[in-house]
């Protein structure tokens, strides 16, 4: 089972009180994979994602969570503050996957994409956490047969 967290940018994030980022906070600590989602006609909503993820990489230490960057409200092109290259160029220097929508019209099925990227991203990352975690426990085993032969063969 994947657990997702979405933070939007709907309200200014710089601005938020200690209480908002602390229930922020709180969102972010049981989320498996994220989406930042920001408004490409809102220029101030993009530039509070950077802020956004510094705070998501000190609340989640030392994992490199799963995260998805989406750029909402593409119906609204005419409006645009922010283009498509600025996003994609934002998702590349974070390293994770950028998608651009419009939640209010998903054609093509963009939004259900975004999902099933950001689920798919977080199975990996939780398969490749789990064979190392085996690796280890193998070792700890041997490590303990190992004591125990001593123990005996002395």
């Amino acid at each position: 089972m994947c657990t997702f967290s979405v933070i939007s940018m709907t309200a200014s994030f710089l601005s938020s009180t200690q209480e908002d980022i602390q229930q922020k906070e709180g969102h972010m600590r049981w989320g498996d994979g994220f989406f930042i989602v920001y408004d490409i006609t809102d220029r101030g909503s993009f530039e509070e994602v950077a802020p956004l993820r510094t705070l998501l990489e000190e609340v989640k230490k030392p994992k490199n969570v799963p995260l998805v960057l989406v750029g909402n409200k593409s119906d609204l092109d005419h409006i645009r503050q922010v283009t498509t290259e600025e996003g994609e160029r934002l998702a590349a220097e974070m390293a994770c996957a950028f998608y651009e929508c419009s939640a209010c019209v998903d054609e093509g099925g963009v939004v259900a994409e975004a999902f099933h990227e950001l689920c798919r991203e977080v199975r990996r990352r939780k398969a490749v956490q789990g064979k190392a975690r085996r690796r280890s426990s193998t070792t700890h085993v041997k490590q303990a047969i190992n004591k125990m032969l001593t123990k005996i063969s002395s």
